[in-house]
């Protein structure tokens, strides 16, 4: 029972996920108008916004339009809630898990956003820091300092490695390889995790980085000098990280 009302309020807010990365880029009210079609902005009837089920029903078009819905979206409402059982499933019931949910809910809205705009602004950064500081909060009201320093740590770790890879690029290419959004969302990130935890968290993010890179490239689907969105390359080594490690 508990996993299924996990999966219901994932999909739940796998949706609501959606409607934000699609309204907040482009300055539109999160509350009117009612939800809508991107492509005739018909008013979408509550039948229509089943999360998962919709999609299959209307073959992923539009009911009105017959445009197509974009398949990231049903990837996103099929997604958060399995991401979200298997959360429970690895690491059980209790704070941990809520904030692991919170950083990987807010991971997956910034590589929304990331995708369309390849960047993100400052502001939207901004939700990532809360679950580390929370982590940090307990390890002090523990009584247990050096946790909190475990924390401190990795965001030092992953800052450190971050400068150093920009560095080096900045060397070799007379160019800055990330904006100020991806800058400042690795350090929020970072503090849900240790020193350790973090280096292989870049390892992860950089491999899979490079290797949808070549494949695009190759495939002819992007030019060698096409500016990757960097958040969902991170977001996966987070998952890989705490789904398997």
């Amino acid at each position: 029972m508990v996993l299924i009302f996990i999966v219901l309020v994932g999909l739940s807010i796998a949706s609501f996920i959606g409607s934000l990365s699609y309204r907040i880029p482009r300055n539109i009210s999160i509350v009117t108008p009612p939800s809508f079609c991107i492509s005739c902005k018909k008013r979408l009837k509550p039948y229509d916004l089943i999360p998962v089920l919709s999609y299959i029903l209307l073959g992923g078009r539009c009911r009105y339009c017959r445009s197509k819905i974009p398949l990231k979206y049903f990837i996103l409402e099929l997604s958060i809630p399995l991401i979200y059982a298997a959360l429970y499933l690895n690491i059980g019931p209790g704070c941990t898990f809520f904030i692991y949910c919170y950083l990987i809910t807010v991971l997956v809205y910034l590589t929304l956003v990331d995708i369309d705009y390849g960047a993100i602004s400052s502001y939207d950064i901004i939700p990532v820091y809360p679950g580390g500081i929370v982590l940090m909060s307990f390890s002090f009201l523990g009584k247990l300092p050096y946790i909190a320093r475990h924390y401190l740590y990795g965001a030092a770790a992953a800052t450190v490695l971050l400068l150093i890879s920009c560095l080096i690029v900045y060397i070799i290419k007379k160019r800055v390889p990330i904006g100020v959004g991806d800058l400042l969302v690795i350090p929020g990130v970072s503090l849900h995790f240790g020193m350790v935890e973090v280096i292989r968290i870049m390892i992860f993010s950089s491999i899979i980085g490079i290797l949808s890179g070549f494949a695009l490239i190759y495939t002819g689907k992007v030019v060698r000098d096409f500016k990757f969105p960097m958040i969902p390359f991170l977001t996966a080594g987070v998952l890989i990280e705490i789904l398997l490690f």
